[in-house]
């Protein structure tokens, strides 16, 4: 954490050593690429409305959350400016269909991603209701876009994930309950902790470099709000598995597909545990059949942000607060199957148990379930119940198969042997030629 002020310092110190003529000439550098700058119209629309709708600037923004945050955002009504890499997802590279600004940069370029921040907001005239920040993974991409923005934003929502606490020091040693633990055994925002030893920080930083990286960010947003008084407010929105539509991580889809095929290629699940293992100590970790899966809706997510516009922290909230965000209902891999097949009108499935399944969800290894008291109690956020979620999803996916075949098919193929090709046939997609190659299906929320 103080590597992470003194490089945030370092950075603002940077900035601020800038004369005014610097800063113009690098203004004027990204300037003269208009195509960077696609639309900037809807920006400047009912700016002189009374009250004026509230800007906000969406990092990422062009996929599966973000791309339902920006249509959330807009029918608030915001104005609404989003800068991505402007590529394209789900059949375009403007979801929003013109309603949105658009401004083209990458943040692996920081110096010219900074300039265009700083160009746009000064095209703003004013400061940032919201900046929704879909694209960050580390801190060196919360410092370079805070010294763009120059505190000119009064909230900052930062997009980072329940895989912070995979570094923490309760996952460093093995999730056990201490002895004398009163409380439920659930996982806290105050459980992010990093260890104070070294080697455990390095083992854990290898086992999930992701993790490391939002915690990263998280520390580097919390750093740069504390040495600018200018700015406004963080909020980290620590969201387990995302589901919904358009999600192009495909993994809830996989399952879907795999449902379809019915009883002679059932998922499959761990091996229930026995007497002897389920009469374990209260402090031990559960085994994996009784292991509780954590998921957020991606309308919740962008709903979420939206109450965030305009509206002052809530009491008890800290300067940069960390939140986590996802349903209430936090069930084992089977009956998440078995909710899902409900969902898509399918009685009770057949379930296969081995010892290793193969499973896309969840993506972390925590055992304990994500404690939600904050999301409710604090922020006063009611999310939506997970079988609603499921039904919503089931619906899309069906209706996908047909308008989006291509991005069925690669769903189907995450699928093992033989399943897969039951899988496409029962979807009535077209089958590729043996030559054809996938796109990755890591979610991109940067692009």
């Amino acid at each position: 954490c103080t590597a992470a002020k003194a490089a945030a310092a370092a950075a603002v110190a940077a900035e601020t050593g800038k004369s005014s003529q610097q800063r113009w000439q690098q203004k004027n550098m990204v300037e003269d690429d208009a195509a960077d700058f696609c639309s900037l119209g809807p920006l400047f629309e009912q700016k002189d409305a009374v009250p004026p709708n509230p800007a906000v600037l969406v990092l990422g923004g062009s996929t599966f959350m973000g791309r339902e945050t920006v249509q959330a955002l807009l029918d608030l009504p915001a104005r609404v400016c989003v800068v991505n890499r402007g590529r394209s997802y789900w059949g375009t590279n403007d979801p929003s269909g013109g309603r949105a600004a658009r401004v083209s940069a990458d943040r692996r370029d920081a110096e010219l991603f900074a300039a265009r921040l700083d160009v746009v907001t000064e095209r703003l005239g004013g400061r940032w209701a919201l900046v929704a920040d879909f694209s960050a993974y580390n801190g060196t991409d919360i410092r370079t876009a805070l010294t763009g923005l120059r505190g000119r934003f009064d909230t900052y929502a930062y997009i980072s994930s329940d895989s912070v606490y995979e570094v923490s020091s309760w996952a460093g040693e093995g999730w056990v309950l201490p002895e004398k633990h009163s409380r439920e055994p659930e996982v806290d925002e105050c459980d992010s902790a990093r260890p104070g030893d070294s080697k455990m920080r390095k083992r854990l930083r290898k086992a999930d470099s992701y993790g490391d990286g939002k915690l990263l960010a998280e520390e580097a947003l919390a750093a740069g709000l504390a040495e600018d008084s200018s700015a406004g407010r963080g909020v980290c929105l620590r969201l387990p598995d995302v589901i919904g539509p358009f999600d192009d991580t495909m993994r809830l889809w996989a399952f879907w597909h795999w449902l379809q095929v019915g009883p002679r290629n059932p998922p499959q699940v761990h091996v229930t545990p026995d007497d002897q293992a389920r009469k374990r100590r209260r402090t031990e970790a559960p085994p994996p059949a009784l292991t509780p899966m954590a998921f957020v809706f991606s309308r919740d997510v962008a709903r979420f942000i939206v109450n965030l516009v305009g509206r002052q922290a809530p009491v008890g909230a800290q300067r940069c607060d960390a939140v986590n965000v996802g349903c209430l209902q936090q069930p084992t891999l089977c009956e998440f199957l078995e909710l899902l097949a409900a969902a898509s009108g399918i009685e009770k499935p057949k379930l296969q148990e081995t010892a290793n399944p193969k499973a896309f969800l969840p993506s972390v290894d925590r055992p304990w379930p994500l404690c939600m008291g904050r999301l409710l109690k604090t922020y006063g956020f009611e999310p939506t119940p997970l079988e609603d979620v499921l039904s919503i999803c089931a619906a899309w996916f069906k209706k996908a198969c047909s308008e989006f075949p291509k991005e069925a098919l690669e769903a189907a193929r995450k699928l093992p042997p033989g399943v897969r090709e039951a899988a496409v046939a029962k979807a009535g997609l077209p089958t590729p030629p043996p030559s054809s190659s996938n796109r990755s299906s890591s979610s991109s929320e940067s692009s």
